[in-house]
């Protein structure tokens, strides 16, 4: 892969990670032009089958314009007349009874020519293996068949949404590197979300990071500096965590000048072993992390890679609609790099 796409050690790391590792990743908005100009890129250094949904003509146009002739690693698959349309139809059938939900054939027919529910049942029947949507699609698109379909019949998990950021020249962190949660989905999480939400983003660092995930649990308050009910779940999830894993390395609650920098972590909590040294942050609420992400990217001129959906049975990520192909390019690698961070995993059973 030339180097002029690589502007950071985490991209270096992202094309190393999955050098060799070939899955088939299906893209509902297949129609966009600007996932065939990403696939471009991306088979420069993956040979992944790429499975774009949508009309023939509208993909093969836009292939023929960005210059792909070799299409041995690309399947355009209408869901309308796919000849596997009646096999999809079923098995979505089959997962709305085991739900006690009967569909009429009317609405089994509109919901699997839905691009986002038939991608979901190719991923569903293990005929692709991740996911990226949301170039075109609004998230709740791309969201409903991802809880109805791939979520189906697994154990529940609340799905939050984690961004990576780099900034430039930075020594706090992971070199610069920091993953936030949950920047996407949930208000106001409860215990039993904060928690699900901590477990989902230590799998994600682990998938993504090249070092060790260090968390921090923030809030207005460091160590007990202030008392509120929040505060209290903070400090009750973090005792939960250590207790369901104890390898993984938390601490809170604290601001995020202590866990982001050593001096003020000396003053405020010196005997912490994360303060000072956090590369994931766990937001108490949706607000402060939605404004935090984005001052950074905007102030810092970090790089932004995400949206990372967590807590999905198999990795099925989302990306902004004003995203341009060399986003495109990032989450596919990272969205392989957890398929491949699941297979290896032994406490994961994959499709």
């Amino acid at each position: 892969m030339s180097e002029k796409y690589i502007t950071n050690e985490f991209e270096e790391y992202i094309i190393n990670s999955i050098n060799g590792f070939e899955r088939n990743i299906v893209y509902p908005d297949g129609e966009d032009i600007r996932i065939s100009q990403a696939l471009k890129i991306f088979n420069k250094f993956n040979k992944s089958t790429a499975i774009l949904l949508g009309k023939k003509d509208i993909i093969s146009k836009n292939l023929k314009e960005t210059g792909i002739d070799k299409l041995s690693t690309i399947d355009i698959v209408d869901p309308s007349d796919s000849c596997d349309f009646e096999k999809y139809k079923n098995i979505l059938s089959g997962i709305f009874k085991n739900k006690g939900k009967i569909l009429t054939e009317e609405e089994l027919d509109k919901l699997t020519r839905e691009n986002n529910y038939y991608g979901a049942l190719l991923i569903k029947n293990g005929d692709a293996h991740c996911g990226v949507s949301g170039s075109i699609s609004p998230t709740e698109t791309m969201m409903k068949p991802l809880i109805n379909v791939i979520q189906a019949g697994q154990k529940k998990r609340y799905l939050s949404g984690a961004v990576i950021e780099i900034v430039p020249n930075c020594p706090y962190g992971l070199n610069g590197q920091f993953l936030f949660a949950d920047v996407a989905l949930m208000a106001d999480p409860n215990e039993e979300q904060m928690i699900d939400t901590v477990l989902s983003s230590y799998q994600t660092a682990s998938a993504l990071f090249n070092g060790e995930p260090k968390i921090a649990m923030l809030s207005y308050s460091t160590k007990g500096s202030a008392k509120s009910e929040k505060i209290n779940i903070i400090n009750s999830v973090i005792e939960k965590i250590k207790k369901i894993n104890p390898s993984i390395k938390i601490d809170g609650e604290m601001q995020i000048d202590a866990a982001l920098f050593p001096d003020v972590a000396k003053s405020k909590c010196p005997d912490s072993d994360i303060a000072g040294q956090a590369n994931v942050l766990i937001f108490p609420e949706l607000n402060s992390a939605n404004m935090v992400i984005k001052a950074i990217n905007r102030l810092a001129n970090a790089s932004y890679y995400g949206t990372t959906i967590q807590g999905a049975y198999i990795p099925f990520n989302d990306v902004s609609r004003g995203c341009v192909p060399i986003d495109l390019v990032w989450i596919s690698g990272m969205t392989l790099m957890q398929r491949k961070n699941l297979e290896e995993s032994k406490d994961i059973k994959i499709i």
